[in-house]
This record gives C-alpha cells, structure tokens and sequence, in this order.
C-alpha cells in the first residue's frame, strides 16, 4: 500500500465516523430502541445454535420514557420455524408469490434461510408479537396442509 492509499482510507474512516455520530445525534429515543433490538434479533437470525440462544443477552426493553406515551411501540420477538424438509417451495409460492403476500398483509419481517443468508429450511419472523404469531400460523398452516 502507498503513503497515499492510506491517507485516502484514514479519512474514509474519519468520514464515515463522523456522519456515524451526526446521525446517531438526531435519532429519537423510539429509533434508538428500535435500531438496538432489531440489530439483536437480525444477528440471532444468522447465529443458530442448539441451545436456543440461551447464551445471548435479553433483547432490550422498551425504556420507560417509550412506555408512557399513547403510540409507545410494541415489544419485538424473533421466531424460527423449522420448515419440513422439501417443504420451502410451498412456504414461498410460486415465484415467491406466497411469502410476499405474507409480507405485504402483516406488520413483521420475514426472512427464508438458504445456503447464503442462514441456515436451510428455517424460517426468521422479526416482529411485533400479535404480528409474528400471525405469520406463524399462517406459515405452518401452509407446509401442515397437503
């Protein structure tokens, strides 16, 4: 690397720091919870392991100035489903019609494990809790019908 390359990717960082902070000074306690618990469950997605994240730390809770204001938000789970083997194409659909017609009616993410983004055969809901029941339901009532 040349004297330059690294004077150019130390101001990168100095750069990107600095919006880091600029934007993290005009997030809202709501979004600040928010981006907490989400970036936990998003990671618990791809982190899969047997003892049913036991060793992970609680998700964070709503905090107390949230909770007392009419549009307080909802508390957030993640759930796995494990999808029968050869079962994944019904949960999809037919050029993803399925899943996305799930995304579009409820208020939850909905991630499909494959060889790139998580383990095979899993199903990730991130969510509001009354929201990821739902797509439960509706997920295992796909793969449980003949």
């Amino acid at each position: 690397m040349t004297e330059l390359m690294i004077r150019n990717a130390v101001d990168d960082v100095r750069f990107l720091l600095c919006v880091y902070h600029k934007m993290i000074e005009k997030l809202t306690q709501a979004s600040l919870w928010h981006l907490e618990i989400r970036g936990s469950l998003y990671c618990q997605c791809f982190c899969i392991n047997d003892d049913g994240f036991a060793d992970w730390p609680s998700a964070p809770p709503i905090p107390d100035e949230l909770t007392g204001q009419g549009d307080a938000p909802e508390a957030e789970i993640l759930s796995v489903l494990q999808v029968p083997s050869g079962q994944m194409g019904r949960v999809i659909g037919r050029r993803g019609y399925f899943i996305k017609s799930i995304k579009e009616s409820c208020n939850a993410d909905i991630f499909i494990g494959d060889d790139n983004k998580g383990p095979p055969n899993m199903v990730f809901i991130i969510g509001p809790v009354k929201e990821v029941r739902k797509v439960e339901a509706i997920v295992r009532g796909r793969f449980m019908t003949p």
